[in-house]
């Protein structure tokens, strides 16, 4: 373990007293004590150019909710990290509970890029494993099943637990809501068991306390990944009133107590170490990334593949982009079609679902298995100008905006190659400049390159509450969190009019764009009034 070691926190032991906190601090003891030079940063205080003169260095990265997403770009692409996961900060909640079963819209996940690139994302327990991948969908996470205590702490609960107890139940006096002290206290008195609050300055008071009595109740509304305090309480001999949201209920040692649980954490304590200083000792192999991701899905697209195919291949660009397509389900020569061009270029991907599925779901999958660090549409009935996507990605990277994109021209006839049209129809919602106020109409139009970061920053598109105006959801979304779209003066497509979005009398859609609209309504400006007329009658 010769690599230099950069461990970055939101706050150390030395800022606040919490679970990750002290669970943090005896990992970098127990690393500084097999000699390894570990640097702490606290993330609001990370700049860019910190960890660029240490790209060599292994990172782990713990709380990390002020870390700056382009902090989080640069590790994402350019490091070697693990992810030490106290939480769920890949929810915009924080919180799985408020979903069913745990799992969250892809809406609502945050940070999937930066989890996805981590070496590792190393969890608590089973039970938070568990949540993390049916979130995340992730193969990188591993649990340690366990936490971390020094040898003279636990022995100080080994003296606890040998301590008389009184025939009442600890409750933890916290002013955090989902800790649920006030449920605590209700299920006592309901069960008429007597009981304590317990607080305390000092931590180590604060356990003699609780372990002077026999039994624990602990009723979080939050999954805890672990839950020091219910492993202490156990450590110290007590017995535990819970519920199923405590990862160190699911896991099998939490049948020990007292000083069999010590014994069994003090051994943790080598084996948690021992993951840690493989990672170090390996590093990470790089690979070579394309810049554009060119995400395309369809069921029954035959009509316009080979069309489609021959334009994307023939972009200025194509070799330094990966073409993902999504097939749902289709019954023609799709799969043939596509593979005679997967034969000449080794930079398309084909992924084949066997049912039929929304366009929704499946650009998100696209987007899930993308690589590169920008992400276009690649739809299969329009075509690009040959220097379409170098013109867009020249762009992003000068002006470093979130989202660019051009004017797109428009025809009504099958397959016809941008050469072959005129120009002169253009497609109204590529057209307007960027503003809050021209996000009344779905700019940025159907040709955009965007970041891959838009997505950690503000989730995926919503496949849950929109079908037709799932993209116009996505950037009204982005642009209020405060993305920022550039248009470039230049017409880089053709877009086939009369697609599913285009029916004149798709009330189910309307309905949609309504809602929408009124949802979004204050950044529109002086357009809300010019709209809102229309909108009020769907």
């Amino acid at each position: 373990m010769h690599r230099g070691i950069v461990y970055i926190a939101d706050f150390f032991l030395d800022h606040i007293l919490g679970g990750g906190e002290l669970n943090d601090n005896e990992l970098i003891k127990m690393l500084r004590g097999q000699d390894c030079n570990v640097e702490l940063k606290q993330s609001h205080l990370v700049e860019l150019e910190d960890l660029i003169k240490k790209e060599d260095h292994f990172f782990i990265i713990s709380n990390f909710c002020n870390l700056s997403q382009p902090c989080r770009d640069w590790l994402a692409n350019k490091a070697d990290y693990v992810i030490y996961e106290h939480d769920h900060k890949y929810l915009s909640s924080r919180n799985p509970a408020v979903h069913k079963d745990f799992k969250a819209p892809l809406a609502e996940i945050r940070n999937y890029f930066f989890y996805k690139n981590a070496r590792r994302v190393i969890t608590q327990s089973s039970f938070h494993k568990e949540i993390v991948e049916k979130n995340l969908g992730l193969k990188n996470t591993i649990s340690i099943s366990g936490n971390l205590w020094s040898t003279e702490f636990l022995e100080k609960l080994r003296q606890n637990s040998k301590e008389k107890k009184q025939d009442k139940c600890s409750i933890l006096n916290s002013k955090i809501e989902h800790k649920n002290t006030t449920g605590a206290i209700r299920y006592c008195e309901e069960k008429r068991l007597k009981y304590e609050v317990v607080a305390n300055n000092s931590y180590e008071e604060f356990l003699k306390q609780l372990g002077a009595n026999k039994t624990l109740v602990f009723l979080p509304k939050t999954p805890e990944t672990l839950s020091r305090i219910v492993v202490e309480a156990r450590m110290m001999g007590m017995s535990v009133r819970t519920n199923s949201l405590v990862g160190a209920c699911h896991e099998p040692w939490f049948e020990l107590k007292g000083p069999l649980l010590i014994d069994y954490m003090i051994d943790k304590r080598q084996e948690v170490l021992d993951i840690f200083k493989k990672l170090i000792a390996s590093p990470k192999r790089r690979k070579d990334k394309k810049e554009i991701s060119i995400i395309s899905t369809f069921h029954e697209g035959e009509k316009y593949l080979s069309g489609f195919l021959e334009n994307i291949t023939e972009q200025t660009v194509f070799d330094k982009c990966e073409l993902i397509i999504v097939d749902s389900n289709s019954s023609g020569r799709e799969r043939q079609i596509i593979q005679n061009y997967i034969d000449k270029y080794d930079n398309i991907f084909y992924h084949r679902i066997s049912t039929l599925e929304k366009p929704t779901p499946c650009l998100n999958l696209a987007i899930q298995k993308s690589e590169a660090n920008y992400i276009t549409f690649g739809l299969i009935d329009d075509r690009k100008s040959k220097t379409c996507l170098e013109a867009l990605l020249k762009e992003i990277k000068r002006s470093k905006v979130d989202l660019v994109y051009g004017s797109v021209a428009q025809t009504s006839k099958d397959n016809e190659k941008f050469e072959e049209n005129d120009l002169k129809k253009l497609f109204s919602h590529s057209t307007l400049d960027f503003s809050r106020e021209n996000m009344v109409k779905c700019l940025p139009g159907p040709m955009p390159l965007w970041t891959r970061t838009m997505h950690d920053r503000c989730g995926f598109f919503d496949e849950v509450n929109y079908n037709f105006a799932d993209d116009w959801e996505m950037w009204l979304r982005a642009v209020n969190s405060g993305c920022v779209f550039k248009k470039i003066n230049k017409t880089i497509g053709l877009y086939l009019a009369g697609g599913r979005s285009q029916r004149e009398n798709n009330i189910e859609q309307r309905k949609e764009e309504s809602r929408l609209f009124f949802k979004y309504g204050h950044m529109f400006g002086r357009n809300f009034d010019a709209y809102k007329t229309y909108f009020q009658q769907f």
